[in-house]
């Protein structure tokens, strides 16, 4: 019984997805002051990102690069972010990039999603992404494959801004 409603549940999440469009409303946007640092309150773990004047060690001094929001640190929640950060800082593709914040939420039909990351690309024309990091070949969960589809279909709205899942920063597309 608990596996039909599990088909039945997924399957629904299926058709609330199917043809879903975002519409802009007004001049909404997220405000920048919004993305204040001093807010965030890090726990160090294994995959905390260390930036900036807080770099120890040789490694850590050698991504030490001024590219992102974050003073210190960047919290993260994989190894597969960790490596991102550090691809992000050592590539001279990239000109800016920041995580974004727990709070950043998109509304979908089955929950809220976050997506990973706000990258700008260095370029003739500055190219703006918003990418979400996994695994090669990680296979996600059905709600969470369901929730990037909603993003990308929620960033289609932004001429300017793609939307890509990737693993590293060679994967960003222009």
């Amino acid at each position: 019984m608990d596996n039909a409603v599990a088909v039945i549940k997924d399957e629904l999440h299926q058709l609330m997805i199917d043809g879903i469009k975002y519409e802009k409303i007004g001049n909404k946007v997220y405000e920048m002051t919004l993305f204040d640092d001093s807010d965030f309150e890090i726990y160090l773990d294994d995959f905390t990102h260390i930036v900036g004047k807080e770099a120890r060690t040789e490694e850590e001094k050698k991504f030490a690069i001024d590219k992102t929001i974050y003073e210190n640190y960047i919290p993260l929640d994989s190894k597969v972010e960790s490596d991102f950060a550090k691809d992000c800082e050592s590539s001279e593709q990239i000109e800016f990039y920041f995580k974004l914040p727990y709070w950043f939420k998109i509304n979908t039909p089955i929950g809220t999603y976050n997506p990973d990351w706000a990258i700008v690309k260095k370029g003739e024309k500055k190219i703006y992404f918003v990418a979400e990091t996994k695994s090669a070949g990680q296979e996600l969960r059905g709600s969470e494959k369901l929730k990037i589809e909603c993003g990308k279909a929620h960033f289609k709205n932004f001429e300017d801004v793609v939307y890509q899942r990737v693993y590293s920063v060679s994967e960003l597309n222009n």
